[in-house]
Protein backbone atom coordinates (compact mmCIF):
# COMPACT_ATOMS: atom_id res chain seq x y z
CA UNK A 1 0.00 0.00 0.00
CA UNK A 2 1.46 3.10 -1.03
CA UNK A 3 1.68 6.59 1.64
CA UNK A 4 -1.66 8.15 -0.81
CA UNK A 5 -3.58 4.69 -0.16
CA UNK A 6 -2.62 4.87 3.58
CA UNK A 7 -3.57 8.55 4.01
CA UNK A 8 -7.13 7.78 2.14
CA UNK A 9 -7.41 4.96 4.46
CA UNK A 10 -7.73 6.93 7.12
CA UNK A 11 -9.27 9.80 5.97
CA UNK A 12 -12.31 8.12 5.33
CA UNK A 13 -11.98 5.96 8.24
CA UNK A 14 -12.34 8.91 10.45
CA UNK A 15 -14.31 11.17 8.21
CA UNK A 16 -14.31 15.08 7.23
CA UNK A 17 -15.21 16.52 10.50
CA UNK A 18 -12.72 14.48 13.14
CA UNK A 19 -9.51 15.00 10.81
CA UNK A 20 -10.37 18.36 10.14
CA UNK A 21 -10.66 19.27 13.69
CA UNK A 22 -7.17 16.91 14.37
CA UNK A 23 -5.76 19.15 11.67
CA UNK A 24 -6.16 21.96 13.52
CA UNK A 25 -5.10 20.65 16.38
CA UNK A 26 -1.95 19.49 14.49
CA UNK A 27 -1.67 22.78 12.77
CA UNK A 28 -1.50 24.45 16.45
CA UNK A 29 1.28 22.09 17.72
CA UNK A 30 3.33 22.99 14.63
CA UNK A 31 2.87 27.02 15.68
CA UNK A 32 4.05 25.78 19.15
CA UNK A 33 7.23 23.72 17.78
CA UNK A 34 7.99 26.59 15.66
CA UNK A 35 8.20 28.99 18.88
CA UNK A 36 9.62 27.00 20.97
CA UNK A 37 12.81 25.93 18.26
CA UNK A 38 12.88 30.00 18.12
CA UNK A 39 13.12 30.67 21.68
CA UNK A 40 15.15 27.83 23.28
CA UNK A 41 17.86 26.94 20.18
CA UNK A 42 18.17 29.96 18.36
CA UNK A 43 17.62 32.21 21.41
CA UNK A 44 15.05 34.65 20.16
CA UNK A 45 16.70 35.11 17.14
CA UNK A 46 20.09 35.96 19.20
CA UNK A 47 21.15 33.33 16.35
CA UNK A 48 19.08 33.66 13.33
CA UNK A 49 18.60 30.08 11.65
CA UNK A 50 19.90 30.25 8.16
CA UNK A 51 22.06 26.86 6.96
CA UNK A 52 23.56 28.70 4.38
CA UNK A 53 25.37 30.79 6.52
CA UNK A 54 26.24 27.91 8.22
CA UNK A 55 24.65 27.87 11.73
CA UNK A 56 21.65 25.52 11.95
CA UNK A 57 21.34 24.29 15.42
CA UNK A 58 20.25 20.53 15.12
CA UNK A 59 19.73 17.67 17.27
CA UNK A 60 17.70 19.60 20.01
CA UNK A 61 14.69 18.06 21.65
CA UNK A 62 13.00 21.75 20.35
CA UNK A 63 14.36 20.89 16.40
CA UNK A 64 12.97 16.75 16.70
CA UNK A 65 9.59 18.21 17.50
CA UNK A 66 9.70 20.34 15.06
CA UNK A 67 9.96 17.90 12.44
CA UNK A 68 7.42 15.29 14.33
CA UNK A 69 4.82 18.17 13.98
CA UNK A 70 5.95 19.01 10.46
CA UNK A 71 4.80 15.64 9.05
CA UNK A 72 1.82 15.63 11.26
CA UNK A 73 0.70 18.75 9.53
CA UNK A 74 1.63 17.81 5.94
CA UNK A 75 -0.16 14.36 6.85
CA UNK A 76 -3.30 16.14 8.05
CA UNK A 77 -2.67 18.52 5.13
CA UNK A 78 -2.99 15.37 2.50
CA UNK A 79 -6.17 14.16 4.21
CA UNK A 80 -7.71 17.74 3.79
CA UNK A 81 -6.79 17.25 0.07
CA UNK A 82 -8.38 13.87 -0.19
CA UNK A 83 -11.57 15.86 1.03
CA UNK A 84 -11.74 17.85 -1.77
CA UNK A 85 -12.95 17.62 -5.46
CA UNK A 86 -9.54 16.39 -7.20
CA UNK A 87 -10.29 19.64 -9.50
CA UNK A 88 -9.70 21.62 -6.45
CA UNK A 89 -6.75 19.91 -5.63
CA UNK A 90 -5.26 20.35 -9.27
CA UNK A 91 -6.09 24.37 -8.50
CA UNK A 92 -4.34 24.02 -5.28
CA UNK A 93 -0.75 23.57 -6.96
CA UNK A 94 -1.76 26.35 -9.57
CA UNK A 95 -2.41 28.83 -6.56
CA UNK A 96 0.92 27.68 -5.11
CA UNK A 97 2.42 28.75 -8.08
CA UNK A 98 1.28 31.91 -8.57
CA UNK A 99 1.98 32.61 -5.14
CA UNK A 100 5.78 31.61 -5.35
CA UNK A 101 5.91 33.55 -8.47
CA UNK A 102 4.52 36.65 -6.95
CA UNK A 103 6.61 36.61 -3.75
CA UNK A 104 9.77 36.15 -6.56
CA UNK A 105 8.53 39.68 -8.22
CA UNK A 106 8.61 41.33 -4.95
CA UNK A 107 11.56 39.75 -3.57
CA UNK A 108 13.08 41.25 -7.13
CA UNK A 109 11.51 44.64 -6.36
CA UNK A 110 13.49 45.19 -2.95
CA UNK A 111 16.39 44.64 -4.75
Amino acid sequence: MTREDKIKKIARHYGYEAQSRQCIEEMAELTQAINKYWRKDLQCGKYPYNPWDGYMPDGSEEYQNLLEEIADVQIMLEQMKFFLDPLDVEHIDEIIDRKIDRQLRRMEEDL
